[in-house]
């Protein structure tokens, strides 16, 4: 194996790690480690307890202590049916990270399943948070979802030159940490095709953007559904079926359907030699399809069920779940309809990064940009790109959240050439080529800078303190952006500071035009008037109950309810409890 002399230390934000690996799956698992040892050890912690971070940020240690218990056993369990191949693959991973670093291999297999079992988590509180049982526990479970990442897949007279695109966005609560290495990784296994995930380095993960040498391109997306399942497939094992196994879109489907997965999900897969895709939507035992419109030449996909079979069955604890996917997948399919010529990458790729979704039905030519809410460009940004599998080309974001601003690179790849694992711009003979190109996106703004500050502050380690002096900064940079007031109102309110809440729902009331989001506002701001001024509290409920507009019923039946305790937010989703 030949490995650049830089292959074990941390890609800094702008670069971009890249490795080929070949063998059986437990031989490129060890390659793996061998060069990306101390960025594992580091990610396999951060994976080890995402789900109390996530769930119980704010409990003290027995909460903390209760949530991964639940986690780890789930964790475990699904775990144990694995793959065999893909089950190896793991270990080989984990004990080499662990001989190189002295990192622990307890329980660090387990980390793999983590996000079949958060999901599967948030789906259970959704439903105890729907019906008899809504409470303090459930509501955490609703708050920690984050329904987010955004697909369009383009081909034929939609693009330039007739080549499928492929352009995504993964959204993830992992700012700092997945966009601060990312990773382009090549696998060439001793069965099946070779194929490449894009990652962040350290991640063992083909599941996030990956893409074959049939020319399929896939890209799981999180659902909420009421048929997850406590066992079955984990969605990395599905995605390395199909990436290894899979030349058609019929033969994606198949893979699907061959063992039923425990968790819920949406995967897009793009094929460039059929030139058209698919939407394989997956909840326990139940497989739909969802296929492009007839005579359509695009495809866009975020996180709502649309196929009959499973439709019925999706989750939805607030209608703020179901607006953040609706106006991100409304807004997308817009954009590429309404575009004056065909595509290109470029264009694509600042489709990604738009940021008028959220108007909903309020949305006019002169609608300002939003930093939180249902928008493309969201703040938990942590992978962003455009795919050509025809021409083995990608653009990928290289900078830190949101990644679909900022730098970017231009990746090109050989299926054969040597193992081992380069930096960007890699030597002749690697078979990669990748440069950082300017000017490709729009920039980061000093906005969109604090605002991943604040994010990653509460989102990761729960500092309300951290998280409100980075979203006043923002504010100061975009006054007039009510969702940053909405947000900022939300952590006013936990850190106990009323009247400043006040005074960011009266600013965000000034120039919040969508009802579902004027109403929260209102909401908000009345439970917080119910404190210091009781006519003011009755002034804003009384127009909560005349405001008219979708999603409105359920903040007026929460208004009618009384409201104990500090709010909880998700600012990737916009919501609270």
């Amino acid at each position: 194996m030949t490995a650049d002399r830089n292959a074990g230390a941390a890609s800094a934000a702008g670069s971009l790690f890249l490795a080929r690996l070949a063998g059986t799956q437990a031989e490129m698992g060890a390659q793996h480690a061998r060069l990306v040892a101390r960025d594992a050890a580091r990610l396999i912690e951060f994976y080890r307890t995402m789900p109390e971070r996530t769930l119980a940020g704010d409990l003290g240690a027995a909460g903390k202590l209760c949530v991964r218990a639940i986690a780890t056993a789930w964790q475990a369990r699904l775990a144990r049916d694995r793959p065999a191949e893909f089950a190896a693959r793991t270990r080989a991973f984990v004990d080499t990270v662990a001989e190189l670093t002295g990192a622990s291999r307890r329980g660090a297999h387990r980390a793999f399943a983590v996000m079949d079992a958060l999901q599967n988590t948030v789906s259970l509180a959704a439903r105890l948070h729907q019906g008899p049982f809504a409470g303090a526990i459930s509501a955490r479970g609703v708050a920690a979802a984050a329904p987010a990442c955004s697909t369009a897949i383009a081909w034929g007279r939609a693009t330039e030159d007739g080549e499928l695109l492929f352009a995504r966005n993964f959204d993830f609560p992992g700012v700092g940490v997945w966009d601060a290495a990312p990773a382009f990784v090549v696998c060439a296994p001793d069965r099946g095709q070779r194929y490449g995930f894009f990652a962040t380095r350290g991640a063992d993960t083909p599941v996030v953007t990956v893409v074959n040498e049939a020319q399929l391109v896939l890209a799981p997306h999180t659902r909420w559904h009421k048929d997850v399942g406590f066992g079955g497939a984990m969605i990395v094992d599905l995605v390395h079926a199909i990436a290894a196994r899979a030349e058609t879109l019929a033969d994606a489907i198949a893979i699907a359907r061959e063992r039923p997965v425990s968790s819920s999900w949406g995967i897009a897969v793009g094929s460039a030699r059929e030139r058209s895709a698919c939407v394989i939507e997956l909840a326990g035992p139940h497989v739909g399809v969802v296929r492009p419109a007839p005579g359509a030449e695009h495809l866009v996909c975020t996180n709502r069920y649309r196929s009959p079979e499973l439709a019925a069955g999706e989750l939805a604890a607030s209608h703020a779940w179901a607006i953040h996917p609706d106006r991100r997948e409304r807004r997308l399919r817009a954009l590429i309809e309404g575009r004056a010529a065909p595509l290109t990458a470029q264009q694509l790729a600042g489709f990604l990064g738009d940021r008028l979704g959220d108007h909903g039905d309020a949305a006019a030519p002169g609608a300002r940009p939003r930093q939180l809410g249902g928008i493309l460009a969201q703040p938990l940004n942590v992978h962003c790109a455009v795919v050509a599998p025809a021409q083995r080309r990608a653009h990928v974001g290289i900078d830190r959240a949101p990644c679909c601003e900022g730098t970017w690179a231009e990746l090109a790849w050989q299926w054969d050439g040597p193992t081992g694992g380069w930096e960007l711009a890699p030597p002749a003979g690697s078979g990669f080529t990748a440069r950082a190109v300017a000017g490709f996106v729009a920039p980061h703004s000093a906005v969109s800078r604090h605002v991943h500050a604040a994010t990653r502050a509460y989102e990761n380690e729960h500092d309300v303190a951290a998280a409100r002096a980075a979203l006043e900064q923002a504010i100061t940079a975009a006054p007039d952006d009510p969702s940053l007031r909405l947000a900022a109102s939300w952590l006013a309110l936990e850190a106990g500071l009323v009247d400043r809440a006040l005074i960011h729902v009266h600013a965000g009331l000034a120039h919040e035009v969508c009802p579902y989001r004027r109403g929260q506002l209102l909401l908000w701001g009345a439970r917080a008037a119910d404190r210091r001024d009781p006519e003011l509290a009755r002034r804003w409920r009384g127009e909560l109950a005349a405001l008219d507009g979708d999603g409105v019923d359920e903040l007026r039946a929460q208004s009618r309810r009384r409201h104990r305790g500090v709010p909880k937010a998700n600012l990737m989703m916009l919501d609270a409890y």
